[in-house]
């Protein structure tokens, strides 16, 4: 049985519509929601806490219908974007509230506090209050007061945003082994994509209010189903060329493509249509006979592991992904070729072909 199910909720504001939105979370997964700001991931939390009341459509939890259960008969934690602690308690006080409010032994209480104390590295702010805490402490605290609270589900709305990088990773790999070895459900949030796809077992992909795609975190790197996925996965985003299909194949304007691409389904003749390439499928270097494209190096960005080689062909940027240190000077011309393993076609509409 689902531990959580949407079913074509809708939800209405002024300027903006949220939905339909349909998606199932089993048991035990770490379900990830990814998207830009502003785009109604949060929404899709509160919805599912309770906190907002869907216009149209049904939410389940565990097969239950819960538009109508209250916030607490839901039985699931939550931490906010906004961490909203209770500022009069101090840390200790905050991760056990929900605690107390259940009627937990103090032996247990002690028990949960110590746990979640080690993992988040929080002992030594357990006596302060929120307003002594930097914003990384208390982003430690609401977390821990969720772990404490066990519960159906955890919803966590850029549960790590405020920590710095380093603790980032950290908490990233101690997020996925609690969850696994507690067996619990996560309904996880953010914007950046690498935190989502590091920890997620499947990724809904959210543009403009509704779910562009799920899949797992290689479905939707590897075969997006849309242009609008294909943008926002990725860094960097993938290089987009625009062309026009004949019965020969994919032909380009100007001078973009030094020849045709092969395409083989001839129903598609007479419409335009996207070709779609990651940076990291752009291999400096290509025979004369090879698929591929004359540019100009506008910059390079030596990033230790890999260089990203900004180029350009007539008015458009193309995102090149260099394993490793390249030495390229800026302003050459380089003879590029595409991976063809790893090329994405889309149609007039954006979707995939």
């Amino acid at each position: 049985m689902s531990a959580i199910e949407i079913k074509n909720v809708v939800k209405n504001y002024p300027n903006f519509t949220l939905g339909p939105i349909s998606m199932t979370v089993e048991q035990g997964e770490f379900f990830g929601i990814f998207g830009p700001p502003s785009t109604g991931k949060t929404s899709i939390l509160k919805l599912i806490l309770g906190l907002l009341k869907p216009d149209e459509g049904e939410v389940y939890l565990s097969g239950r219908d819960a538009v109508e259960m209250g916030v607490a008969e839901r039985d699931i934690s939550m931490v906010f974007q906004n961490l909203a602690l209770f500022p009069h308690m101090n840390g200790r006080e905050n991760i056990i509230f929900p605690l107390k409010e259940r009627g937990v032994s103090e032996a247990e209480i002690s028990k949960q506090l110590d746990f979640v104390s080690g993992v988040l590295h929080v002992s030594h702010i357990l006596d302060k209050n929120p307003a002594q805490m930097s914003g990384g402490e208390r982003q430690r605290i609401a977390l821990g007061r969720a772990f404490a609270a066990t519960s159906r589900a955890m919803l966590l709305d850029e549960p790590i945003a405020a920590l710095d990088a380093r603790l980032r990773e950290e908490m990233r790999v101690e997020l996925k082994r609690l969850q696994r070895e507690n067996n619990q459900t996560f309904v996880y949030v953010s914007h950046d994509e690498e935190e989502v796809m590091a920890v997620s077992d499947r990724v809904a992909v959210v543009a403009d209010g509704k779910i562009a795609q799920i899949g797992t975190p290689d479905d939707v790197y590897s075969r997006p189903n849309s242009m609008a996925v294909a943008e926002v996965i990725g860094s960097p985003p993938m290089n987009f060329f625009q062309g026009k299909l004949s019965s020969d194949g994919l032909f380009f304007d100007g001078d973009k493509l030094s020849e045709r691409f092969p395409f083989k389904d001839k129903t598609k003749a007479g419409g335009t249509a996207t070709l779609g390439v990651r940076p990291e499928d752009i291999w400096l270097g290509a025979a004369d006979d090879e698929f591929g494209l004359d540019l100009v190096i506008n910059s390079v960005e030596p990033l230790g592991g890999y260089t990203i080689l900004n180029a350009q062909i007539d008015e458009q940027i193309v995102k090149i992904r260099a394993p490793g240190q390249v030495d390229v000077p800026e302003r050459s011309k380089q003879r590029v070729s595409f991976d063809q393993r790893r090329i994405h076609l889309f149609d007039e509409d954006g979707i995939r072909v």
